[in-house]
């Protein structure tokens, strides 16, 4: 679900499940080593040599977010290549729906309903009523799963759609620009499937109450992107799962960064100017993927428009 602020004042059941809720927009379409507040959320990283640009996105957006900051038209122009996190065209493909679908489904003699109480299923059935989102369609899929849909559903609704990594995708689509990915279909399918069997009130519950203030927490975590805000992304988002749900933070964010890690430094053998574009909250923190570069020996500072 949303990436938010945490909700102290929830039950102890919810509060795990709150983190991994909070990774799911983040990776739906499935922000440091910076100074505190960059004003940017771009970065150029050097080996003294050649030099990567490396941005934070927001996956989903409202029409009214653009234009986008200057800074991104011009590290967009300045790219002779844009490399994003998923294979956009695979993951956008039927076949990838229908083995996300397979690889989220519950078990034979399992469905949403049998899984819940009774009381967490009529919240459900009241919000779905209320909001006409078809609940029934989705029974046999895991909480994570049905998450991610209620979100994406009441995203739609308010008229958010594509976010900055699709702009620039179909913008070099356009124009012939190379592109290319962090990782494969495969992977963010067994990412998708690590999310899955936390205990189904909780997931639910915890989107129940993360959709009743999608406005304000859309507003907040927008808002400090655009501000370059580092430090309130990380204490919002990062922190959060780091203390709430350490093996999601691990597996998420720790282990997918640590796995781009490599495929990112080998495009500085590359010749001219690469733009890499990842979800804002990999460039967060102690462990991620701006900080694993500085141990590295990289060299970070925040992108200035030439």
């Amino acid at each position: 679900m949303l990436p938010m602020l945490p909700m102290l004042s929830r039950p102890t059941m919810l509060t795990k499940t709150t983190a991994m809720t909070r990774l799911l927009l983040v990776l739906t379409t499935i922000v440091f080593a910076a100074p505190a507040l960059a004003k940017t959320t771009l970065f150029e990283v050097s080996d003294g040599e050649s030099r990567v640009l490396i941005g934070g996105t927001i996956h989903l957006l409202h029409p009214s977010e653009y234009p986008l900051p200057e800074a991104f038209d011009a590290a967009y122009e300045e790219a002779d290549s844009l490399y994003l996190e998923a294979d956009l065209a695979a993951i956008e493909a039927p076949v990838f729906g229908q083995q996300l679908m397979q690889a989220m489904a519950y078990p034979a003699g399992k469905n949403l309903k049998s899984e819940l109480s009774p009381e967490t299923w009529e919240r459900v059935k009241t919000y779905s009523e209320k909001n006409q989102f078809p609940i029934q369609q989705f029974l046999g899929f895991d909480p994570a799963f049905v998450s991610m849909i209620m979100t994406v559903t009441k995203a739609q609704s308010e008229g958010i759609t594509d976010g900055v990594d699709e702009h620039y995708y179909q913008k070099a689509k356009a124009e012939g620009k190379t592109t290319g990915h962090l990782e494969s279909p495969e992977d963010i399918l067994a990412y998708m499937k690590a999310v899955t069997g936390i205990e189904a009130d909780a997931v639910m519950e915890a989107t129940l109450v993360d959709l009743e203030r999608f406005d304000e927490l859309m507003e907040t975590m927008v808002g400090a992107w655009k501000r370059g805000d580092m430090q309130a992304l990380d204490r919002d988002l990062g922190q959060p799962m780091r203390e709430e749900a350490p093996e999601v933070y691990q597996t998420l964010l720790v282990d997918r960064n640590a796995k781009w890690l490599p495929k990112v430094t080998q495009l500085f053998e590359q010749e001219g100017t690469e733009l890499v574009l990842v979800g804002s909250l990999h460039l967060a923190g102690k462990d991620s993927l701006l900080d694993m570069l500085e141990r590295e020996g990289y060299r970070i500072r925040p992108y200035e428009v030439q």
